[in-house]
C-alpha cells in the first residue's frame, strides 16, 4: 500500500464518519419515541466501547514506550473527534426534544 493509497483510505474513513454522523443526526431528529432514542444511544455506547477496545489492544501489543504513547495520543485524538461529532448530535437531539 503506497502513501497515496493510505491517504485515500483515511480520507474515505473521514468522509464515512462524517456521513454516519449526519445519518445519526437525521435518525435522532426523526425518532418517534423514547425507545427509538434509547436504542440509538445504546448503539453509540457500543461504538464507543468498541473503539476503546481497539486502542487498548493496540496499546498492549508493544513494549516500546514511544509506540504506546503514540497509541494513547491517537486514541485521545480519535475520542475527541468522535466526541465532537456526537456533541453536535446531542445539540440536535436537544433542539428536537424542545420542539416536541
Amino acid at each position: 500500500m503506497s502513501n497515496e493509497d493510505s491517504r485515500s483510505a483515511w480520507n474515505q474513513f473521514e468522509s464515512d464518519i462524517q456521513g454516519l454522523a449526519g445519518d445519526l443526526k437525521r435518525h435522532y431528529r426523526n425518532a418517534r419515541s423514547e425507545k427509538d432514542t434509547a436504542e440509538l444511544n445504546r448503539s453509540l455506547e457500543q461504538l464507543r466501547q468498541a473503539a476503546e477496545s481497539v486502542f487498548k489492544s493496540l496499546e498492549t501489543t508493544t513494549r516500546d514506550p514511544e509506540v504506546r504513547e503514540k497509541t494513547k495520543q491517537t486514541a485521545r485524538s480519535f475520542g475527541s473527534a468522535v466526541a465532537e461529532t456526537f456533541r453536535d448530535l446531542s445539540d440536535e437531539i436537544e433542539k428536537a426534544v424542545k420542539k416536541r
